[in-house]
């Protein structure tokens, strides 16, 4: 059956994707080999950019809302920074996919969850989608929404930079006096492990509390968690299941995310910050503009390479920026707690452009005047 688009992965990116198309009239198809609603390891953290990309229906999805962040240096010296309006609102990704996934459904694409893609081809004509069963699924445009480790981006010549990194969760079960401490609160806590931090987020009935390091040499990551956990007081069950992921992050600089006939979205793309590890409001945003370019290369107004471009000078250029402040803070965590507790303000302007009310560049920029560690990174 000829579709004109098939989308590789059923997260954010394609589902949007697939959703904005779909109710455009295009005949749509999305894969995934898990069948629906799955876990996946994320805090689950809904920034405001993340949540400026949302149609209604996701209030319902809310299991906290956030109005203090808690910053930590090794699990100590917490510096608590309160926000007149809710910095980050928490949903579980698995209610959240679910309902991302059902929408576009309900807007008509054909969802096929459950279902392994073995292979994906590109010819000047169009693209083909080979399953599990041996069928071979035709299309005339192609979306790679697979993940950390797609296989369509590994299939076709797309040159996407960003590095790699590993990440650990686990839903944390609390009595609900000490979740009820935890309400209205993000903890963040730095220089415990390499080149990353910790978090606790409060969830409806539990904790997600989890590590991540945007460097994959980290060994022992259980270790680095259980340590995490100590230092916070929390008490983790030994025979809780904690799952890792790989998680890309994005080095801010220009790269080909696109093919005569397909795209790269979200994770498959490395779209996640390289500074906070998000990625949610990034999949999502780079769902919409595939769907943008792929409707305006069918009408004859665009042209695939487009993409790429968006993506740079929306996404990736205000990246570079978090990197280069990445690079500072998880180098000379020690001085950089330092400098944060005795100057909150730049807790405070870095919390501004995590919800979506300041930049990167301009964060940036504000830092480098003042400080001399910062004008190091280059």
């Amino acid at each position: 059956m000829q579709y004109d688009v098939l989308i590789c992965g059923a997260g954010p990116a394609g589902s949007t994707c697939g959703r904005l198309l779909a109710r455009q009239g295009l005949k749509v198809a999305i894969f995934d080999r898990a069948r629906f609603p799955r876990y996946k390891p994320c805090g689950g953290g809904l920034t405001g950019k993340a949540q400026g990309e949302l149609e209604a229906g996701w209030e319902d999805l809310i299991e906290d809302t956030t109005r203090e962040v808690i910053f930590y240096h090794r699990q100590k010296r917490p510096l608590k920074i309160t926000c007149e309006q809710p910095a980050i609102k928490m949903v579980s990704r698995e209610k959240f996919d679910s309902w991302l996934l059902t929408e576009a459904a309900r807007a008509g694409a054909e969802v096929r969850d459950g279902y392994r893609v073995t292979g994906v081809t590109e010819t000047a004509g169009g693209v083909k989608v080979q399953g599990q069963d041996g069928c071979t699924w035709e299309g005339r445009f192609l979306v790679g929404a697979d993940g950390a480790l797609s296989l369509v981006r590994r299939s076709l010549p797309f040159k996407p930079g960003g590095t790699a990194g590993i990440t650990l969760e686990c839903e944390v079960p609390v009595d609900a006096g000490l979740l009820t401490s935890y309400r209205g609160q993000v903890h963040l806590s730095y220089g415990g492990i390499p080149y990353g931090y910790g978090w606790v987020f409060p969830k409806g009935d539990h904790l997600s509390v989890g590590i991540g390091s945007f460097t994959r040499r980290v060994k022992g990551l259980r270790r680095y968690f259980d340590t995490f956990c100590r230092g916070l007081g929390l008490a983790v069950p030994a025979n809780l299941r904690c799952r890792g992921a790989v998680i890309p992050a994005a080095d801010g600089q220009a790269g080909v995310f696109h093919t005569g006939r397909a795209l790269l979205v979200g994770d498959a793309a490395g779209l996640v910050d390289p500074f906070s590890g998000e990625g949610i409001y990034y999949a999502l945003r780079s769902g919409r503009l595939a769907a943008e370019t792929i409707m305006a290369t069918l009408a004859g107004t665009g042209e695939p390479g487009a993409y790429s471009r968006r993506l740079y000078d929306e996404l990736l250029q205000p990246l570079h920026y978090a990197r280069r402040i990445a690079r500072v803070v998880y180098a000379l965590t020690p001085v950089v707690h330092r400098l944060v507790t005795a100057n909150p303000g730049i807790a405070r302007r870095l919390v501004e452009v995590l919800f979506g009310r300041d930049t990167y560049p301009d964060l940036w920029q504000y830092l480098t005047r003042r400080y001399a560690i910062f004008r190091l990174a280059r």
